[in-house]
């Protein structure tokens, strides 16, 4: 590294800062434990794969960072407050939060069945709310403030055929973030959101391209003004941002970084569920 990023690096301000990744095993969780971790972060990563969690944590300990996982399904407020717990007498407490384990599938509205439904509202919206209730309550009880930074997506802002259920559920997301920005204020807690367009990740690939790789550029060029899909990494770089002394005044905030994504005609899906 430069001596100038070396320095841009130590500006960051989060050096030493400890921060819990939800979906920390894959993807942008993943990108975004990294990316905290080269920032001189302690980095927790949490969800329900221990392989892919372990993978991050052997990746960020190998760097020289302190890093460890916890096992828990969000939607488990038991399991949440238990890890939650760990972190608190490992660390003495989190001083940021990521919500971006979530999860979704292309359907189209008339052929979503309740339980399919339920499940991804209580994925997406109700398993960050116990997240982000449960590391408010220990910052409060602490006097400590800190971060939430949310992931959701830009299709909650600019909707496409065969989402219904993930677009009302992240929306919640974004409503959910404006009004715990207001309930939290007081508290030193700010609350924001990024909600990235179309990325690169195999979470896509495998849950709603049936594994077609190839798909994604070709949807990038016809959907995104920028024609092209974004990078785990260039989302993790906004989230340490949202997260940093940088944006200490911004909260109940949502980001759009979707290489224009919400400007052009979006992305349809057809009758049998596929992307057209």
């Amino acid at each position: 590294m430069t001596a100038v990023g070396e320095a841009a690096s130590n500006a960051s301000g989060l050096e030493g800062a400890r921060v819990l990744v939800t979906g920390g095993g894959t993807g942008i969780g993943r990108a975004t434990a990294r990316r905290f971790a080269s920032q001189g972060a302690h980095v927790a990563v949490l969800g329900r794969t221990r392989e892919t969690l372990e993978e991050t944590v052997q990746e960020i300990r190998q760097a020289g960072v302190e890093s460890t996982l916890c096992v828990a399904d969000i939607r488990n407020q038991e399991a949440v407050a238990g890890a939650f717990a760990s972190l608190s007498e490992s660390w003495g407490g989190l001083d940021i939060l990521v919500n971006n384990a979530g999860g979704q599938f292309p359907k189209l509205a008339i052929d979503i069945s309740v339980n399919a439904w339920r499940s991804v509202v209580d994925l997406n919206l109700t398993g960050t709310f116990i997240c982000s209730q449960a590391f408010a309550a220990a910052a409060i009880a602490r006097q400590a403030g800190g971060r939430i930074v949310n992931v959701v997506t830009a299709a909650a802002i600019r909707p496409s055929r065969g989402l219904a259920h993930a677009v009302s559920a992240r929306a919640g997301v974004i409503a959910l973030t404006r009004a715990l920005a207001l309930e939290w204020a007081e508290h030193r807690i700010t609350v924001n959101a990024v909600a990235p367009g179309m990325i690169d990740t195999s979470g896509l690939v495998d849950a709603e391209l049936d594994g077609d790789a190839s798909i994604i550029g070709r949807l990038a060029a016809e959907s995104v003004p920028l024609g092209r899909a974004g990078t785990p990494e260039e989302v993790a770089a906004m989230i340490a941002f949202m997260a940093s002394p940088a944006c200490a005044y911004m909260t109940g905030e949502t980001i759009l970084l979707d290489g224009g994504y919400a400007l052009g005609p979006g992305i349809h899906i057809d009758r049998d569920g596929k992307y057209a």
